[in-house]
């Protein structure tokens, strides 16, 4: 059981490996998060706590804290560049380079490049084949945890603050191109009929229809869909709310690795429940607990997106004679066609979790290109 400072002193505590101060002062509790613990950090740290109880006894106590914190002298144990990656990414950026697929990747290729120092980090990053996206991506990693090695004092200097990322040209992907109206109908009508589905198949293709459905009406992430649970379906307000997801682990997409996360921007938003969607999912949603997955596997396990597809819904394009798409095709669909009805790019940008400007870049495909333009 904890117990209180005596008057006037400062106490030194391990707070997640690292040295935090603890004191109070005219009756207000006060903390002080310094550097790694260990027994050279220990040492500045008492200094560090002689000089707050210095100030206080004598009345020069600094409110900000200011003169507490930028005068401590980080000392760092002799970690190797990657253990400071590893460190920062749990402890600041609270991930996990075993779970989080960017994070582990960027841990990988700091593996592979042996030595680093601020004179040549850049240029073994310029070095590296990427897209465009990769090395942007990798780049605001490395800048965050730069600016963290520069502020406790390990590096003196940051190579990487002016250097600007790279140019992403637009492309248009083929297996993203957005569905005609005609053709979303064509494949709802195949999931639900069984059209394209063998005979002697244990499983048909009519139990993924709430599934396929639900993508193309509301335009989720794959993983949304996958990890919506029953709670969040509000029958009374007639809401969808997506809160979070099931993604996929780094060994693969099955249900065993996947791994419950929130959203990708963090944020919460709400979806209408319509009549049609309603009645679509009434069946799939009955006798569930609040926890079940609404959409699952025929074995009751949550669906795997990447053997879906090419199992079932590449097979029903192929015969439908429609192009090859991905899954995330569904949402290309519905955020061009939000924007084809009229439907604002701040309003598409809210109901599919994107900014206003990802939903201009990305989205406006222009499914019915306009007969006319406008008179002179």
């Amino acid at each position: 059981m904890g117990h209180k400072n005596s008057k006037g002193t400062v106490s030194i505590t391990n707070f997640r490996n690292r040295i935090r101060l603890r004191w109070r002062y005219q009756n207000k509790r006060y903390s002080l998060n310094l550097n790694e613990y260990n027994k050279i950090n220990i040492v500045h740290a008492k200094k560090k706590a002689a000089e707050i109880e210095h100030d206080m006894l004598n009345e020069q106590f600094d409110f900000t804290l200011n003169k507490y914190k930028y005068e401590y002298e980080i000392v760092s144990t002799n970690k190797t560049f990657v253990e400071h990656f590893e460190e920062w990414v749990k402890f600041y950026k609270q991930m996990d380079c075993e779970k989080n697929t960017d994070y582990n990747s960027t841990r990988n290729m700091l593996k592979k490049w042996g030595e680093i120092n601020s004179s040549n980090i850049l240029r073994k990053l310029n070095s590296e084949p990427n897209s465009a996206v990769t090395y942007n991506r990798r780049l605001s990693y490395l800048k965050g945890f730069v600016r963290w090695l520069v502020k406790r004092g390990i590096w003196k200097d940051d190579p990487l603050e002016d250097a600007a990322k790279r140019k992403i040209p637009k492309k248009n992907l083929p297996t993203r191109k957005p569905f005609t109206v005609e053709e979303i109908k064509m494949v709802l009508d195949a999931f639900k009929y069984d059209t394209y589905c063998p005979k002697c198949s244990a499983t048909k293709h009519s139990h993924y229809y709430p599934f396929i459905y639900f993508m193309f009406k509301t335009g989720v992430r794959n993983a949304e869909a996958i990890g919506l649970r029953d709670d969040s379906i509000d029958l009374q307000a007639n809401q969808i709310h997506i809160k979070e997801v099931l993604a996929r682990s780094l060994k693969n997409t099955s249900s065993l690795n996947r791994v419950r996360k929130e959203t990708k921007n963090g944020k919460e938003r709400v979806l209408p429940l319509t009549s049609d969607l309603l009645e679509v999912l009434l069946p799939v949603i009955s006798n569930k607990k609040a926890d079940d997955l609404v959409f699952q596997s025929p074995n009751g396990l949550a669906i795997d997106d990447n053997n879906f597809r090419s199992r079932i819904f590449k097979k029903i394009l192929k015969d439908l004679g429609i192009e090859n798409r991905v899954l995330y095709a569904c949402r290309h669909t519905f955020g061009s066609r939000c924007i084809d009805e009229g439907i604002t790019p701040v309003m598409t940008a809210f109901l599919m979790g994107n900014n206003p400007e990802t939903a201009l870049r990305n989205y406006v495909h222009q499914i019915t290109i306009p007969t006319d333009l406008p008179k002179i």
